[in-house]
């Protein structure tokens, strides 16, 4: 009996690895942090290895491939630990002189969850989620990053508050606008929870006045640059395929594995991504039906074209360019949402400027979007709700929970 429990909850679990109410995913680049703590058994190449399905999925949810390569200790534990050689060098100025590539940064073993200023690894992946080379961190579970209130504030709660990025957890768990109070509160029983969740609702003012900036944590399209392996994909070209294709009598998209394989949209076997397709169809469909569609193409391919008109490598000015950056903060709400989006967190909809309209140019070299001229960068917010809205004007867990 006990036997059958376990083999139930590991499959359960394997099953909960991203949560649906997380929502879209969609072309953001995610670190693998893996840690074995004081005390425990096992290896963080073991932990690897019961995550290698999870980071699958997460490859499949974001449409970018994570690389495999090891930062930070040997996995294999076969050499002994060189920051200059297995982590970053840094100048004076802070520039890199050296860094160790890959996406899985591994902390070793006997790594204490108490003592983070003793984990050069974690610390440098901070580091380099600051500066904007990943959108979020993935781990098996929470208490990888911290075991105690001190250390996830200091570290992962400034990632989620002011840089708007995802902390996942392989078990299910995530923290977001609406799971902060739930999760942290759940570390520790002691006086800390009660000034802690006082400082998650301070947050949660902020990410709300940062929606008046245009910014809205969500999935995005894949942008040139951005790094995924379809990354400048023509939407308007996919629509096309899809509209030609038809719809089965479900009313989904017909022979959807064609049209993501003409698009470059593949799995590793080759084959294209059903899932892909079908989603973007009933996606682009709706906001056909909104009246947003063609701004929305026109939005993107705009945008594609600024990035290439900044000259270098469409990559490098997608990570690090100032001027690109401004631009995908201020139009994050708008490619996520153009129709508008029902705000769980202050229960308002909002409409978010349309991308279309606006200079690009004029947009990158403003701090505060809405200094843009003639007041033309203004994000509307209502309490009364519409009624009947479409599922591209709800949030993820809304659409999960049937929330309308």
């Amino acid at each position: 009996m006990m036997l059958e429990l376990s083999v139930f909850l590991t499959a359960f679990m394997c099953f909960l690895a991203i949560a649906p109410a997380v929502g879209d995913l969609t072309g953001q680049k995610y670190a693998i942090y893996i840690r074995r703590s004081e005390g425990e058994k096992g290896s963080t190449k073991k932990q690897l290895d019961r995550i290698k399905g999870s980071i699958n999925e997460l490859e499949e949810a974001t449409g970018r491939t994570i690389d495999r390569r090891i930062v930070g200790k040997d996995i294999d534990k076969k050499r002994r630990f060189d920051q200059k050689k297995d982590l970053v060098i840094l100048d004076e100025d802070g520039n890199e002189t050296f860094r160790k590539e890959g996406d899985i940064f591994n902390e070793g073993e006997g790594a204490s969850g108490f003592k983070i200023n003793s984990r050069p690894v974690f610390k440098e992946l901070v580091r380099r989620v600051e500066n904007g080379e990943y959108d979020g961190i993935a781990v098996e579970s929470f208490d990888r990053i911290s075991r105690d209130m001190n250390g996830l504030s200091h570290f992962a709660l400034p990632l989620w508050r002011e840089d708007g990025k995802t902390i996942l957890g392989f078990d299910g768990s995530y923290l977001n606008d609406n799971l902060p109070n739930e999760f942290l509160l759940g570390i520790t029983s002691n006086a800390a929870s009660l000034t802690k969740a006082q400082e998650i609702a301070k947050s949660k003012i902020g990410r709300a006045e940062a929606i008046d900036l245009g910014f809205i944590k969500a999935g995005r399209p894949e942008f040139i640059g951005s790094g995924t392996k379809a990354a400048g994909l023509d939407y308007r070209e996919a629509y096309r395929l899809m509209k030609k294709n038809g719809e089965n009598n479900r009313g989904g998209l017909n022979k959807p594995g064609d049209v993501a394989k003409a698009m470059g949209k593949t799995n590793k076997r080759g084959l294209g991504e059903n899932k892909w397709a079908s989603q973007w169809y009933l996606k682009m469909k709706e906001y056909e039906r909104l009246g947003i569609l063609e701004a929305w193409l026109t939005a993107y391919e705009r945008f594609n074209q600024f990035i290439v008109d900044q000259g270098g490598y469409p990559g490098v000015k997608w990570r690090s360019d100032k001027r690109v950056a401004r631009v995908k903060k201020a139009t994050a709400g708008f490619f996520a949402y153009p129709a508008g989006i029902k705000v769980e967190a202050t229960q308002e909809f909002v409409t978010f400027p349309n991308v279309a309209s606006l200079d690009l140019d004029v947009l990158a070299d403003l701090e505060d979007p809405r200094e843009y001229p003639d007041k033309a960068f203004k994000v509307r917010r209502v309490k009364t709700i519409p009624k009947n809205l479409s599922e591209v004007q709800i949030q993820g867990r809304s659409r999960v929970a049937g929330n309308r």
